[in-house]
């Protein structure tokens, strides 16, 4: 019998479906399309053993952190954070993109000084440089791979 979903393969090593089903609790979708959710799961899957193989490739050892309330990052997550650390520098904010912000504000803003919105703006821009230098590096792993049985196309409306 022909399973439901194709095997998952990155670069040679096999995401194993018990993972996937594990994490396809995480993902939202609606109650009759239970394969969006496993799609999704399937895809940051990939992703993270990508992250995992390039941070093994680069050779880090990184100490895992703790993370408080009695809990540390797995030896694979520090990895992965060390990885991320190492390779993703956003480009910076400036005034400029910050005046540039407020310029643009929706009418129902108008009523806002600059100063009353300067701190939000500034920490908006940078949540979006961040979340742009994060998606090339991404997309930058997924052209270099070999990934079977799950799309890694950009998907509409990810985030």
């Amino acid at each position: 019998m022909k399973p439901l979903f194709p095997e998952v393969v990155v670069n040679g090593q096999v995401v194993p479906a018990a993972e996937i089903a594990a994490e396809a609790q995480m993902h939202r979708a609606p109650k009759d399309k239970p394969g969006l959710a496993w799609r999704a799961a399937a895809r940051a899957l990939a992703v993270r053993a990508l992250l995992l193989q390039a941070a093994t490739m680069a050779c880090l050892t990184p100490e895992p952190r703790n993370l408080g309330e009695g809990r540390e990052e797995s030896p694979e997550e520090a990895l992965i954070r060390s990885y991320i650390d190492q390779r993703i520098e956003p480009d910076p904010v400036t005034e400029a993109d910050c005046r540039a912000a407020y310029e643009e504000r929706p009418p129902e803003a108008a009523d806002m000084s600059y100063d009353d919105v300067v701190k939000a703006l500034f920490e908006s821009l940078e949540r979006a440089a961040w979340t742009r230098a994060a998606r090339d590096l991404v997309a930058d792993l997924v052209a270099e791979a070999d990934i079977e049985g799950v799309d890694m196309a950009p998907q509409q409306g990810a985030v």
